[in-house]
């Protein structure tokens, strides 16, 4: 096959594969169309709908800039445009969800092409990716209603799809202003994701030194680092005060405020009093319920710490009865086993390591921070599908016919599963989740529709 004809079979598949995707988170947002998301804000997963949509499609301040501090600068000018070009400006629900919908499905293409890069240039290995990672519960979630970390995500693939494009070559000042807008970036919508900036950052450093044998001029490397900090810090700046002055009333970003926003958060009791319970719940996360939700659980924590009276849908509440029908968790255990299996067997080369480091560091942090964490699995969950998916084909190069079946199992598996959850969901929310209808479990009370 010749070259142009190559690149023009992976544009195809590309648009493809957005196409779907799309077709699939419209699908997954759209039933019913009747279910007022903001009703009750924070009642499914703890997502913070109302303040979120506010975000990217309005003129109005930006609320929780401390956690979020340019999300306002970045995503509401296209916000405001969907909803003033396709709405009249009469609908931003459905302009917000147009716009999360677009940047999962960037996501998801972002991950295969890291896995891509990692599986050393196999487009199965890509493609594969892509669709697990576009098919996963936390994709499907996050593209259906809006979240920060329906944008965020792209944080945490960014960097890294960076770094293997700039792995051998030479230093520049215009990489130096690329690391400095990918930085402002990853910080401006969840301040967590500059750690995969930094880690990307100080491997391409090391990677650097690494190859020349360490007779790398330390003092040009020095400089250049310092050039791509300060050039990241410059540009969040300016931004602050762009986004201060175009939208009035938002507050700049100060050090300390995320910890004051986010206390009611903080998991270190159930760290330190059942750590392996808590520990466990954090694994289901990320190796499960990220991939393959159960139908969704009741919590009353909003009602106990916020005085809400309301419900609200819990996937940490869960349990294996919430799990139907059950053969579809154990097909996806024993494949996402398989997956594992095939990352242990592999070479892990140096490749390997920024993403993992990334992976490391969430799972890290949300051990002392968080609630109903797969409202955050997007800042992780790309990331460790593009490492897992590239690793098993490295190590499972071989057997291609049997990875293919693999990856074209899981992704029927998730796809069924996680779309009937998300029905599971629209159908709660619009019954109401309002305390006066439901018994001390959340159930709806007898003869309530």
């Amino acid at each position: 096959m010749s070259a142009a004809k190559s690149r023009a079979l992976r544009a195809a598949i590309l648009v493809v594969g957005a196409l779907f995707l799309l077709s699939v988170y419209g699908r997954a947002s759209s039933v019913p169309r009747v279910v007022d998301l903001m009703r009750h804000s924070s009642g499914i997963y703890d997502m913070d709908v109302a303040r979120v949509v506010a975000d990217l499609t309005t003129r109005l301040p930006a609320y929780r800039s401390s956690v979020h501090p340019l999300q306002k600068l970045f995503a509401a000018p296209l916000g405001q445009f969907i909803n003033t070009r396709f709405f009249g400006g009469r609908d931003r629900l459905a302009s917000a969800k147009i716009l999360i919908a677009g940047l999962v499905t960037l996501n998801a293409l972002g991950v295969g092409w890291l896995a891509f890069t990692l599986s050393r240039r196999s487009w199965i290995a890509g493609i594969s990716a892509a669709a697990v990672c576009g098919v996963s519960f936390s994709s499907i979630l996050a593209a259906s209603i809006p979240e920060s970390a329906a944008v965020s995500c792209l944080g945490s693939v960014a960097p890294l799809v960076f770094l293997e494009a700039r792995i051998g070559r030479r230093l520049g000042w215009r990489e130096a202003v690329a690391w400095g807008l990918i930085g402002v970036f990853c910080f401006a919508i969840t301040i967590t994701q500059i750690v995969y900036w930094a880690i990307a950052l100080a491997v391409r450093c090391w990677l650097l030194w690494r190859s020349a044998g360490g007779a790398v001029d330390t003092r040009a490397v020095a400089i250049w680092l310092a050039l791509a900090l300060s050039l990241a810090v410059s540009f969040a700046w300016v931004g602050t005060r762009l986004q201060s002055r175009w939208y009035p009333g938002t507050e700049p970003f100060a050090a300390a405020a995320p910890f004051e926003s986010a206390r009611s958060y903080f998991r270190v009791a159930e760290l330190r009093d059942a750590p392996l319970r808590h520990t466990g719940l954090l694994v289901r996360h990320f190796v499960l319920y990220s991939f393959l939700a159960p139908r969704p659980a009741y919590s009353d924590f909003l009602m106990r710490d916020f005085g809400h009276d309301y419900w609200s849908l819990s996937i940490e509440n869960s349990d294996w009865e919430h799990w139907t029908p059950a053969p579809r968790a154990l097909a996806a255990l024993l494949i996402l086993g398989m997956l594992v299996v095939g990352a242990i067997r592999s070479r892990v080369d140096i490749h390997f390591w920024a993403p993992g480091l990334g992976v490391a560091s969430q799972f890290g942090l949300h051990l002392l921070y968080g609630r109903e964490y797969v409202l955050y699995s997007p800042n992780w969950h790309g990331v460790l599908v593009a490492w897992v998916t590239a690793a098993a084909w490295n190590g499972w190069g071989r057997q291609r016919k049997a990875f293919v079946a693999a990856i074209a199992v899981l992704c029927t598996v998730m796809l069924v599963n996680n779309l009937a959850v998300m029905d599971a969901v629209y159908r709660e929310f619009g019954a109401g989740l309002e305390a006066s209808r439901r018994d001390a479990a959340g159930n709806l009370l007898p003869g309530i529709d």
